[in-house]
Parts: structure tokens; C-alpha cells; sequence
């Protein structure tokens, strides 16, 4: 009888570490490889037009305001540039009721910690300024929430682009995790813009900004192909 219940201790215990195994294959496995390839884009390093871009982000009153403005730049073959802003948040959180909420800051958040296992720690997001040859801004990228519900796990991010817009760049917060909508660039006119800070490789490689290869529970942040090589 001993013997019996010894057995099937040790076959419960091979299973469920087979089962284990192959959850972890599952989450662990390659899903996409990453390309270094920039394409045509030359990166480039010039605080003092990133500076003159920089977008501006009303603070909110449940999901706070970034503190610093990380950048990088690019020139293309035909001579427009490409400058990433990464508003940097300390973290973020889903501070609402509701169970799918309480769910996120308990696995996501908090807790198993999900988001920093997946993209790294900290909050960075991703707004695309685009200059055409001449300098002037020709459009600009940026991540809003789509159908944005509080009270739910996760949040829809949907890319959205301004064409030609009037400066100051003036986006307000709408979700917890930080995605933006544009805001008239009066109600930003008497705001100071964050000092842009080149995204250097040791900062780049902190935020595990990019894997060389993604798998479920490893996945790249927001961000654009020449962003992949730093300037010299």
C-alpha cells in the first residue's frame, strides 16, 4: 500500500513538472527574431533640435506626469528626421475599482510583477515627431487608449498621427498606462517642457528597451527600427 501511494506521489509530481515544463517552453519560445537593420536611417545626436520638438504632457491627477524625456534621432535618404520621444514614467499602476483593475496591480503591476518580467522596470512610452527636409514638422505618432474602461485588466493601445500640427506639441494623459491624445497647444503655452536626455546604450540596455529575440513573457518596448544603434 506504501509502495502504491510512494508511486503515485512520484507520478503526480513527474506530471506536474512535465506540465510545468511545458508551460515554461511555452512562454519561453521564440516568437519573432530582431532585426538591427536601420534601413536607410542614419542615427544622429542633437539635443538642440530634440530640445526645440519636445512634447509637452499635462500632468494627471490619479496617473501622474513623466519625469524625464529620453530621445533618439535619425536621418533618412531623403533627408528628414525622425526623432523618438520616450516620456519616462517611475511606473505605473491601475488605481481604479473593479475587478479586472484589482486583478492588473496584483499580476501585471503588482504582485507576479508581469510587466516588469515582460518589458522591464519603469514606464516608457513613445511619441514620433517626423521633420521633412526643410525642418518642419511634418507629422507627429503617438499611442492613445481605445474604448478605455478603468475598471478592466489591460488597456488597447492604438496608434494614432497628427499631420502638420501647431507647436508647442501638447498631449494629455488618459489612462493609467499612460497613453495620450492631443491637446490644443494653448493649454500647454505656459508649461516648461522636461529636458530631453539622449538615450544613451546604458540606459537602453536598463530598460530593456529591445531583445534580440521576443517570446511571450519577453517582448520589446515601444519603440522604432532606428532607434536599434545609438549615434557614435
Amino acid at each position: 500500500m506504501k509502495a502504491t501511494l510512494k508511486h503515485k506521489g512520484l507520478r503526480g509530481t513527474a506530471i506536474l513538472a512535465i506540465v510545468f515544463g511545458v508551460i515554461l517552453f511555452w512562454v519561453l519560445r521564440p516568437v519573432r527574431e530582431t532585426s538591427f537593420d536601420l534601413k536607410g536611417f542614419t542615427p544622429q545626436h542633437d539635443d538642440s533640435l530634440a530640445a526645440k520638438f519636445t512634447p509637452h504632457i499635462l500632468a494627471h491627477s490619479l496617473y501622474g506626469a513623466p519625469t524625464h524625456m529620453f530621445y533618439r534621432m535619425a536621418k533618412d535618404t531623403q533627408g528628414n528626421t525622425y526623432i523618438a520621444y520616450h516620456p519616462y514614467f517611475h511606473d505605473e499602476e491601475n488605481p481604479h475599482e473593479g475587478f479586472g483593475a484589482k486583478a492588473s496591480r496584483l499580476l501585471y503591476s503588482g504582485g507576479l510583477h508581469l510587466k516588469d518580467i515582460i518589458f522591464g522596470k519603469a514606464e516608457l512610452e513613445l511619441i514620433e515627431v517626423v521633420l521633412d527636409a526643410k525642418g518642419n514638422v511634418s507629422r507627429v505618432a503617438y499611442e492613445d487608449a481605445e474604448k478605455y474602461n478603468p475598471k478592466a485588466f489591460g488597456v488597447k493601445h492604438v496608434e494614432k498621427t497628427l499631420m502638420h500640427p501647431k507647436l508647442p506639441l501638447c498631449f494629455e494623459i488618459v489612462s493609467w498606462n499612460h497613453m495620450v491624445r492631443p491637446r490644443e497647444s494653448d493649454a500647454c503655452s505656459k508649461m516648461a517642457a522636461l529636458k530631453v536626455e539622449y538615450f544613451t546604450d546604458a540606459l537602453w540596455d536598463e530598460f530593456r528597451m529591445v531583445k534580440k529575440t521576443e517570446a511571450i513573457l519577453r517582448r520589446n518596448r515601444a519603440h522604432r527600427v532606428y532607434e536599434r544603434s545609438a549615434a557614435k
